[in-house]
């Protein structure tokens, strides 16, 4: 009755600890929550039943070996059946996201095991109550930590930085296997002294300092990231200031000519020349929308970054072609359209300098009922390798794809990039901002 009482325990601890790990998630909060707790209830009813063949069997009776190899199969079954629910049922992040997570938990897990074991002298840390309340205060104040002070912190990095995480999750992995193994190893050793116990401690020490560094990596990624944003977005503003600047001189310009112009059209007045005025008329007025060309739509942030990147392209000889169809309102935040289209544009820009032939970029963007489609294309005769729909490129990942990811994401969006008839092609489609879904899970798809 002890045991089975402490795997309820253990398998309660783990459909919490699971459901708060759930950082992208790929259901409702009350479907995640239903299928925790089924899984609780699957291998609570998995353990009775085999608990129960084991009785009637005589299998109890094979001796304390046979008993440990039991148990360390059990514990790696259920760890295999937990990590399977969280990366394919639980979780919407990529597999190798998800494991990261799941082994930083897992060494946790194992951790709180072998300082219980030890403490108690028992069997991988199994018992009776004192156990149970071992177990339960270990884990819950740390769960309540963990949401309290760290869950909201390590959710933005998880979300916004894209790249890092096969380094840390092979090391957190890893870790864990070390932890597994030290279990398996405290079961054999006898006559556990006080430089063995601390030698053990020292051990898992040393997997908690492995995390936090873990952690601390991602969140410098993280800084990296915002870093770079910050920096494109500076360069953005440089960029409108410039255009504010040169159309502050274009009025001024026109304020000091109005004077001259005024008085041609009154000497043709004076000489009943109506032909003329209509002709000096029609000069002045091409002349001054040649002065403030460049308006590509109403909306002043797409505008301004539009034309901000159209002449910097022209400046490099690249021949830019426009396609802007935008209805009056554009429910995405200011900050989410910069760093999308100016990440976009700056990687076309970039990519047509290292271009000889021609240069080309098309930009065609369009409101399409409650979504909002982008496609951008520039010359690109080089071969292009893609892993896992991203471009396998350096140049390209430095100039922010996971930033128009993570963007885009906000929005219930997909970017999707390919390669065709000499061009390379991104297409990205959001959802305006009182359309994205509610508590829910899962993307579109472009």
């Amino acid at each position: 009755m002890d045991a089975l009482i402490t795997n309820i325990i253990n398998n309660i601890i783990h459909g919490l600890w699971f459901y708060s790990l759930v950082l992208e998630p790929k259901h409702s909060k009350k479907k995640l929550m239903a299928i925790s707790a089924g899984t609780v209830v699957f291998l609570q009813l998995f353990v009775i039943l085999f608990s129960v063949v084991m009785r009637r069997s005589d299998l109890f009776q094979m001796g304390n070996l046979f008993l440990k190899k039991i148990y360390f199969g059990g514990y790696c079954v259920t760890a295999l059946i937990w990590g399977i629910i969280f990366v394919c049922l639980l979780s919407a992040s990529e597999p190798v996201k998800s494991l990261f997570l799941m082994s930083a938990y897992y060494s946790f897990w194992t951790l709180v095991y072998l300082i219980i074991s030890i403490i108690t002298n028992t069997f991988a840390g199994a018992g009776g109550p004192v156990i149970w309340g071992l177990r339960i205060g270990l884990n819950l104040p740390v769960l309540l930590l963990y949401h309290r002070l760290f869950k909201g912190k390590i959710q933005r990095m998880y979300q916004e930085v894209q790249i890092g995480y096969g380094i840390v999750a092979a090391v957190s992995f890893f870790a864990f296997l070390v932890m597994t193994t030290l279990i398996i190893y405290n079961e054999s050793v006898e006559g556990q002294g006080l430089f063995y116990t601390v030698m053990i401690l020292s051990v898992g020490s040393m997997m908690v300092i492995i995390h936090v560094l873990l952690f601390r990596f991602i969140a410098q990624s993280d800084y990296a990231n915002r870093l770079k944003q910050m920096q494109l977005h500076e360069k953005y503003l440089r960029a409108q200031i410039d255009s504010y600047v040169q159309m502050e001189q274009s009025a001024r310009q026109t304020r000091h000519d109005i004077r001259h112009h005024n008085m041609v059209v009154a000497e043709y007045a004076k000489e009943k020349n109506y032909q003329g005025i209509l002709s000096y008329l029609q000069e002045y007025e091409t002349l001054e929308e040649e002065k403030y060309e460049g308006a590509f739509c109403k909306n002043h942030v797409i505008n301004n970054v539009l034309r901000a990147y159209v002449n910097k392209a022209k400046r490099d000889g690249i021949e830019v072609n426009m396609d802007i169809r935008l209805g009056d309102a554009v429910k995405i935040s200011d900050y989410d359209l910069v760093s999308i289209l100016a990440n976009i544009l700056e990687n076309a820009v970039n990519a047509c300098g290292r271009e000889t032939g021609k240069k080309q970029i098309e930009v065609s963007l369009r409101q399409k009922g409650s979504k909002l489609i982008l496609i951008c294309k520039n010359t690109c005769t080089a071969e292009v390798q893609f892993k896992d729909g991203i471009p396998d490129s350096k140049e390209r990942i430095g100039v922010g794809i996971s930033s128009v990811q993570s963007s885009v994401e906000k929005y219930d969006g997909c970017v999707r990039f390919s390669t065709a008839d000499g061009m390379f092609i991104c297409q990205v489609i959001m959802n305006n901002a009182e359309n994205r879904k509610k508590g829910e899970g899962g993307s579109m798809l472009c």
